[in-house]
């Protein structure tokens, strides 16, 4: 395929997704169904500032609408399905809480789990409809969890999960890193994995940093939070 072709099918998939119809886009960017048509077949390649203005309507970063498939990304046999989990993340720019939805997998591996993460919703009852998905590998060991999963329709894009259990409840806290879609510099956020649907105004401030976390950071010159440290 060719970077037109790419571009077209991803406008053409998030436009589906947005249960957008070709001349309600059209309408949008001023255009005729007929341009939007062939942008979406990659007959007519589009500037920089068309994909900036698609990706303010579906409300994506442009690097989304740049993404080449992985070929590679279903590389682990998964089997029966274990559990289903919400991750919750604080998004500060925007100032709200970003809600996601984990599901796990057994494998003909027994040490792997095949893990998949529907990344940022509006809601839970449609995780196909989340701006991003990843999938990959998941570990436990004791109270730790790991994941590592790459971006379905952005291969380069990887991130990484570390979580641990709380002991107080069933939720674990943890740190999603890798290279931002936004920026595509690297990044961290706090998490919040629970076994069921929280109350957001009861999780926020286990959300956002706390100055006990940046003190720690500080002091210790690596980056992790409270949670995760012994008291002195």
């Amino acid at each position: 395929m060719t970077m037109n072709e790419i571009v077209g099918s991803n406008i053409k998939k998030y436009r589906i997704a947005n249960n957008c119809t070709l001349k309600e886009i059209a309408a949008i960017v001023h255009k005729s169904c007929s341009t939007i048509s062939k942008y979406e077949k990659g007959i007519i390649p589009l500037t920089a500032d068309t994909i900036a203005e698609f990706a303010q309507i579906f409300e994506i970063p442009p690097s989304q609408l740049l993404a080449v498939p992985s070929e590679k990304i279903h590389s682990i046999e998964k089997t029966d399905f274990l559990k289903r989990q919400y991750v919750y993340s604080y998004d500060g720019k925007q100032k709200k809480i970003l809600k996601s939805i984990l599901e796990e997998f057994q494998t003909t591996n027994d040490t792997n789990t095949f893990a998949q993460l529907f990344y940022n919703m509006k809601d839970f009852k449609n995780p196909e409809k989340c701006k991003v998905i990843y999938s990959g590998k998941g570990v436990s060991f004791g109270p730790w969890q790991h994941y590592h999963l790459k971006n379905h329709s952005h291969s380069a894009e990887e991130i990484w999960l570390c979580a641990m259990e709380t002991f107080s409840n069933n939720n674990k806290v943890g740190i999603l890193a890798g290279i931002s879609s936004v920026t595509m510099y690297p990044c961290a956020r706090k998490i919040l994995i629970a076994p069921d649907i929280q109350k957001e105004n009861e999780i926020l401030n286990e959300l956002i940093f706390s100055k006990e976390d940046l003190q720690l950071f500080k002091k210790y010159n690596f980056f992790s939070i409270r949670q995760f440290l012994p008291e002195e």
